[in-house]
C-alpha cells in the first residue's frame, strides 16, 4: 500500500479495555502505520497501561477534551507527517480485524475522490449481530446507524456508496480532511464535544461530493459507549437531544428543513418520551433541558451553515433521495 495510516485513539477511563484496542492496532498487516492516542485526564490506571506501550505516540492532556476535540488534536498531530494519507479513528471500546486497515486502503486507492470509508461493525459481544454498517440521516432529520441491532446476513453485503461512516471505526482520507468545508471549527466540530460529530462530518463531506463507502469484508467489533456510560444512563441521551438540532441546522437546506420539520418534531417527541420509558422521568427531563440548550444554540451555529451550504454540489431532490433510501447511494 502506498498510504500511510495514522490510527487515533481517544481514551478516558478505559484502562480496561484499551490494551484489547491497542493490540488489534499493532496487529495490522499489509500498511505502514503509527499509533496515536491522548489520554483525556483518565484517573484509573491508563497511565500504566500505556506504559506497556512504547511504540504508541501518546500524548497526555489535562482535561477532558471529549471525542470531537480529542480527535482533532490527534489528526492535527498525524497530519504534520508528510507520509500520512489515512486517518483510521477507532474508538478505545473496539477491536479490528488483522485486515481491517489493509482492505480499506486497498479499496480506496481504486477508487478516485473518496472520503471515508468503514467497514462491517459487528457487536464485540455477540458477533452474530450487527453495530453498524455506515450512518445516515432520515427523513426524520436524525442520524442513524444503519443495521443496528440487525442478525449478520453475509449475503446481502457488497461494497457500496453510503450516506457517511461511523466514527468508532473509520477510516478517512487526508484529502477530505483538508478539503472540507467550516475548517474554522476543525474536523469535528468541537462545539458538539460527544454524540453527533461524526454525523456533521459525513453531512459536510456528502454536500461537497466527496464518496464515503461501506466495505464489508473489513470487519471490527465495538463494545459501544464505555465511556458514555461512565458519565450516567442519561448522558447519551442528553447529547443527542443537544446536538441534534445543531447537525440539521448546519447541513440541511431550508426546503428541506421546512418540509420535514413536522416530522422531526414528532420523532423528537417520541425519541424523549423512549428516554422517560427506558430510564426513567429524570433522564427525560435532562434530555429535554439539553434540547432546549440545543435549540438556544443554534445561532452560534449560523457563520458554519453559510460555509457548509455555500459549498455543496448536490442538490434538494438528489439529496431527499438519499434521506429516504437510509443512506445508501449505490
Amino acid at each position: 500500500m502506498s498510504g500511510k495510516v495514522a490510527f487515533c485513539v481517544v481514551a478516558w477511563n478505559n484502562a480496561s479495555v484499551l490494551p484489547l484496542c491497542l493490540d488489534s492496532l499493532l496487529a495490522q498487516t499489509g500498511v505502514e502505520f503509527d499509533i496515536y492516542l491522548i489520554d483525556n485526564a483518565s484517573t484509573d490506571d491508563t497511565h500504566a497501561t500505556m506504559a506497556n506501550y512504547p511504540t504508541v505516540l501518546t500524548a497526555w492532556s489535562d482535561r477532558n477534551n471529549g471525542f470531537a476535540r480529542g480527535n482533532n488534536l490527534l489528526i492535527a498531530q498525524a497530519l504534520k507527517d508528510p507520509a500520512v494519507e489515512y486517518l483510521a479513528l477507532v474508538n478505545s471500546d473496539a477491536v479490528l480485524s488483522p485486515d481491517w486497515a489493509s482492505t480499506l486502503v486497498g479499496f480506496a486507492e481504486q477508487h478516485a475522490i473518496t472520503g471515508s470509508l468503514q467497514g462491517l461493525t459487528l457487536d464485540y459481544f455477540n458477533h452474530k449481530t450487527v453495530d453498524s454498517q455506515h450512518i445516515f440521516v432520515n427523513t426524520y432529520l436524525q442520524g442513524v446507524q444503519y443495521g443496528w441491532g440487525d442478525p449478520v446476513d453475509p449475503e446481502t453485503y457488497y461494497p457500496r456508496k453510503v450516506f457517511g461512516v461511523n466514527a468508532a471505526a473509520a477510516i478517512y482520507t487526508r484529502a477530505m480532511i483538508e478539503a472540507l468545508p467550516d475548517q474554522q471549527n476543525n474536523f469535528f466540530d468541537e462545539r458538539f464535544y460527544m454524540y453527533y460529530e461524526d454525523v456533521d462530518v459525513a453531512f459536510r463531506a456528502l454536500l461537497t461530493g466527496w464518496d464515503a463507502w461501506f466495505v464489508p469484508a473489513a470487519v471490527a467489533y465495538h463494545m459501544g459507549s464505555v465511556s458514555a456510560k461512565q458519565l450516567g444512563s442519561s448522558y447519551s441521551a442528553s447529547m443527542t437531544a443537544r446536538n441534534l438540532p445543531a447537525m440539521a441546522f448546519k447541513n440541511v437546506p431550508w426546503r428541506i428543513l421546512r418540509a420535514n420539520f413536522g416530522n422531526a418534531k414528532l420523532q423528537m417527541k417520541l425519541f424523549l418520551e423512549d428516554v422517560g420509558k427506558r430510564l426513567g422521568p429524570a433522564a427525560e427531563r435532562q434530555a429535554r433541558s439539553a434540547l432546549l440548550r440545543g435549540l438556544l444554540r443554534l445561532p452560534i451555529y449560523a457563520a458554519s451553515r453559510r460555509r457548509v451550504l455555500g459549498a455543496r454540489v448536490i442538490g434538494d431532490d438528489y439529496l431527499v433521495r438519499i434521506l429516504r433510501r437510509d443512506g445508501i447511494l449505490g
